[in-house]
């Protein structure tokens, strides 16, 4: 727990990877329509959006769900 609650540089940088795999794979099933992949994938990012929130106070757990579902912000 750590790595998300003390070291804020690092957390960020993880925090984005995960937001950049989660939403690529989510707009990956969402092209190929295979909605119920998609559904878990973003099951997943909600699993994750809780314990970061729990996590840290800090945390924008809305910006973190939107990001993954927006098209576009995986980096590309």
């Amino acid at each position: 727990m750590y790595l998300i609650t003390e070291n804020n540089a690092l957390a960020e940088e993880v925090i984005g990877k995960i937001v950049e795999v989660l939403g690529r794979e989510h707009r990956t099933a969402q092209a190929a329509n295979e909605t119920g992949e998609a559904r878990a994938i973003l099951h997943v990012a909600h699993a994750f959006a809780n314990e970061l929130a729990a996590a840290r106070p800090d945390f924008d757990r809305l910006r973190f769900i939107r990001e993954i579902t927006e098209h576009g912000h995986d980096g590309r």
